[in-house]
């Protein structure tokens, strides 16, 4: 059986053209070099394996597809995403956070290259497990990881809300981007719950989402201006590790990829 496995998504949002997105996100990639200190080593060593038994979890819990070309370590896992992102010849690559399982010289040094590997414009939403995003720089061209990518009918915008939080310089760089009125697709690690997707959005727990009643008055109001902002049309995230499709707004989806360890990608139409 093939290791990719593709979700095809339609996001309409009445453009005159059609774009080809591929959003891909918690791959958890982890390598390590020889000459790494013992302790790098081993937490390598154990995390690779504690992800070989978590991937089958999450996968029945998902109730999705997992079988023996699976089975492989994870930085194979994301050699054979950027290889098919690269076969796919998409318009953009969306990452959405813990590609690399953790922060480490290795780690990054291998993120790094994968990413000089891609073919095409990409972002990069910092994960939980990469945090924190000031490590990241050199992937984001800034400290906060804010990033725009501009196309000529829309635009991509990549946040950082790894910490379960969106600081007031993100708030900030964002309620800048939307004066242009150009249509924003938002990029982040951790998905929205709000009143109107709280049904689909409870079964996941409170660890895996941020929410429109947030006590972190900045995270509520950047959660009320998703919801809010006509020129917001749609969220692409991360984080659960299955796929969840739900409407955090009347007309506006939030796009939940599943694991890179199983190969999920979501092939997206921007129409």
């Amino acid at each position: 059986m093939p290791f990719i496995q593709e979700n095809l998504i339609e996001i309409n949002i009445g453009l005159k053209n059609e774009y080809k997105l591929i959003h891909f996100s918690d791959v958890h990639a982890i390598t390590y070099k020889e000459d790494d200190p013992q302790e790098e080593i081993e937490k390598a060593i154990n995390n690779e394996k504690g992800w070989d038994r978590g991937k089958g979890y999450f996968a029945q819990a998902g109730n999705e597809h997992y079988d023996e070309s699976h089975m492989i370590p994870s930085i194979k896992c994301l050699e054979n995403i950027i290889n098919y992102v690269n076969e796919e010849k998409p318009i953009a690559v969306v990452m959405s956070g813990d590609i690399i399982d953790y922060y480490s010289p290795s780690n990054y040094e291998l993120l790094l290259e994968q990413c000089g590997n891609l073919n095409y414009p990409f972002v990069f939403a910092c994960g939980n497990h990469e945090s924190p995003v000031e490590q990241y720089e050199e992937l984001t061209m800034n400290e906060s990881g804010f990033v725009v990518l501009e196309f000529n009918e829309f635009k991509i915008v990549s946040l950082d809300d790894s910490k379960k939080l969106v600081t007031k310089k993100t708030l900030d760089s964002l309620k800048k981007e939307l004066r242009s009125k150009k249509p924003i697709i938002i990029v982040m690690h951790i998905p929205v719950c709000t009143s109107y997707n709280r049904e689909e959005m409870k079964r996941f727990g409170e660890y895996y989402l941020i929410r429109d009643d947030d006590p972190d008055e900045t995270t509520k109001e950047f959660v009320n201006l998703l919801i809010n902002n006509d020129t917001i049309k749609a969220i692409l995230c991360g984080h659960v590790h299955m796929y969840s499709e739900s409407c955090f707004a009347p007309n506006k989806k939030q796009y939940c990829a599943s694991s890179g360890l199983i190969g999920k990608v979501n092939k997206i139409t921007v129409k």
